[in-house]
């Protein structure tokens, strides 16, 4: 078997492959789906239910009282004075 021959059979294959798997995928599924017993459905004589009374009673709601805020004093705010000088670049012309 040449090269050719070869390549040809490999891409054939290839691209063949997931069309066989969907295929035999879905086979298998039918296959499985057809062994499966059929529902019997019976059908059940009414029931009846006997009268019943249900008595709701209204909940008065709850009154919600508020805690009072304890009121917050602000801190005071310290203010430093800057004593760092300046530093200015100055030219040195001595030279």
């Amino acid at each position: 078997m040449n090269k050719f021959k070869h390549l040809q059979i490999v891409g054939t294959l290839t691209v063949l492959s997931p069309i066989i798997l969907v295929i035999g995928a879905t086979l298998i599924f039918w296959a499985t789906l057809a062994s499966k017993p059929e529902v019997v459905v019976e059908e059940v004589a009414e029931v009846k239910i006997p009268d019943t009374v249900v008595v709701v009673q209204e909940i008065k709601p709850v009154p919600v009282i508020a805690k009072p805020t304890p009121v917050v004093k602000p801190t005071p705010i310290l203010v430093f004075k800057d004593t760092v000088k300046a530093v200015v670049e100055s030219l040195d012309t001595t030279k």
